[in-house]
């Protein structure tokens, strides 16, 4: 694969260390040697952009708070909050992130005992008993708003299913592909669990930068940005990684 426009410009010599979670999340980011859609697509930009990139694996909370205190340049598979955007940048069209630049969409829904019903229609939500998600995610903020009662002290979202058919939560929230690809391995959440419609959110994912890091290579983080769109669209690079998002990039 070949991105003539980036090659021909970057000449950067820079180094970027990026953080990303060190659970699996599925197909976005896998651990051991198999590699994710995310870790596949910033090889191939460090590749075509000439930008020496490590990733790093760590808990996403911990991840953040790195970027936030400059011990990391920034993160991979980040979706945009108010709150990281006080300590890091992200690609932006006006006001708004622009997702033209993204790393991919992913969706999010609630997943409930067979047993306990959970009343959602994609805008308000009624459930009387404690609601559960992953650790540092920006889901947990989405369901306090929405009135839910969170508990978030877990980064795996087989944990939060776990829970969810033990009865200790009435719902939990997760990504879609995680979510179903658990169910489909996992006789005894098929059997207890059940995903509730709508999606409670659709969001575009991103690699973010600490605004210093940034504010100093700002050059190299344009370049990994376009070089994101550019890979994602890319032929080649689409039909290398249909077997792992089947077309929901």
């Amino acid at each position: 694969m070949s991105i003539c426009t980036l090659g021909a410009s970057a000449q950067t010599n820079t180094n970027v260390s990026l953080c990303h979670e060190d659970v699996e999340n599925a197909p976005w980011i896998f651990t051991g040697a198999r590699q994710g859609y995310s870790q596949l697509m910033m090889a191939e930009v460090a590749k075509q952009a000439h930008i020496s990139i490590k990733l790093t694996p760590m808990p996403w909370k911990a991840c953040l708070a790195a970027v936030k205190e400059g011990k990391m340049d920034g993160a991979i598979s980040g979706s945009y909050s108010k709150e990281r955007a006080e300590f890091a940048v992200y690609p932006m069209e006006g006001d708004s992130p622009d997702t033209t630049r993204r790393m991919y969409y992913a969706s999010y829904a609630f997943y409930r005992h067979k047993d306990h019903p959970v009343n959602w229609d994609g805008k308000s939500l009624k459930a009387s008993g404690l609601i559960g998600a992953q650790s540092g995610f920006s889901v947990v903020a989405q369901l306090k708003e929405l009135g839910a009662r969170v508990e978030d002290n877990t980064t795996s979202a087989d944990e939060v299913l776990k829970r969810v058919a033990e009865g200790r939560y009435q719902a939990g929230v997760v990504s879609i592909s995680e979510g179903d690809a658990s169910l489909a391995q996992n006789p005894a959440l098929r059997a207890a669990l059940v995903r509730v419609n709508p999606p409670m959110v659709e969001k575009p994912y991103f690699t973010l930068f600490n605004k210093d890091f940034a504010a100093r290579n700002d050059m190299a983080v344009r370049m990994i940005w376009t070089g994101v769109k550019m890979v994602r669209m890319n032929p080649t690079f689409k039909v290398r990684v249909a077997p792992l998002t089947r077309g929901s990039e």
